[in-house]
């Protein structure tokens, strides 16, 4: 039986397909690629999809991530910094400019 996380990656749930629109899907390995499928899922993941990373992936591996993951904006990087108790100064994306700065 598939777990809910191997439903996302491989399209048993239609609506997470939106996570890997640039890759094929059934060439992800989850433990493998774990990096990536936790920053698309942290970005871009519906609550179902969020279940099923949590499901498969311990806080130790999703914690990794957050902390040195350049790819997630600072808005889901501080709702897993609180939910994970990682202080912001351990965060990547906190410690970088933004590459597109306000002009004005």
């Amino acid at each position: 039986m598939a777990t809910s996380l191997e439903k996302v990656l491989h399209g048993g749930n239609s609506r997470s397909r939106h996570l890997f629109w640039d890759v094929d899907p059934l060439t992800l390995d989850a433990d493998k690629h774990s990096s990536f499928i936790i920053e698309r899922i942290l970005r871009f993941g519906l609550p179902e999809d969020v279940n099923a990373m949590l499901e498969r992936y311990n806080d130790e591996t999703i914690r990794s991530v957050v902390c040195h993951s350049r790819n997630i904006d600072r808005k889901t990087a501080s709702f897993w910094s609180l939910h994970l108790n990682i202080p912001r100064e351990e965060i990547a994306c906190f410690s970088t400019q933004l590459i597109n700065s306000c002009f004005y």
